[in-house]
């Protein structure tokens, strides 16, 4: 059993929908972060296989002890960030303006392709092509998967940092 990049996603939504005390049926998550319902389905049992989440009176719950250790030490090896160019999108790692750090945002910005973007700068390819419209439809998700684009291309300093606030973001200490 391999995670797929969709896993990654996919734990981060089941971690985002708790924080904000929801919760939605297989079809509903899959619309909401782009992927396909039987997607969802095969990621979650990979996901429970992982130990990334568990399941409890039927509902699916992020580990958020491993999610965090994975997303700080696995996603940086397993899906190592690329550039595709340059072009119009949408803002991630620090250049996402719902993320707060003492770091000066990179210029030009790094940015995810997709229609209607509103910044200008390095295409960045996600860890999965359906990563705007999730983070488009979900804040927490968005300012954690902008965390995670530092930690797959930060230095060491930018690593450290990321990873601390990921950590208060992810333990839910960042209010």
């Amino acid at each position: 059993m391999l995670l797929k990049p969709q896993d990654t996603l996919l734990a981060l939504k089941y971690w985002s929908q708790r924080q904000l005390s929801q919760s939605g049926s297989v079809r509903d998550i899959a619309e909401l972060i782009g992927i396909s319902a039987s997607e969802v389905s095969k990621g979650t049992k990979r996901l429970i296989l992982a130990h990334l989440a568990v399941e409890r009176d039927g509902a699916i719950f992020a580990e958020s002890g491993a999610l965090f250790e994975w997303l700080s030490y696995g996603v940086r090896y397993a899906y190592p960030l690329e550039t595709v160019g340059y072009g119009r999108g949408m803002a991630t790692a620090w250049n996402c303006p719902i993320v707060k750090s003492e770091m000066v945002p990179p210029s030009p910005a790094w940015v995810w392709s997709i229609a209607g973007g509103d910044s200008d700068g390095i295409l960045i390819k996600p860890i999965h092509d359906s990563v705007p419209k999730a983070a488009g439809n979900d804040g927490k998700l968005y300012q954690a998967l902008s965390l995670v684009e530092v930690i797959r291309g930060g230095k060491p300093r930018e690593l450290k940092i990321a990873r601390k606030l990921l950590s208060e973001l992810i333990q839910g200490r960042n209010e």
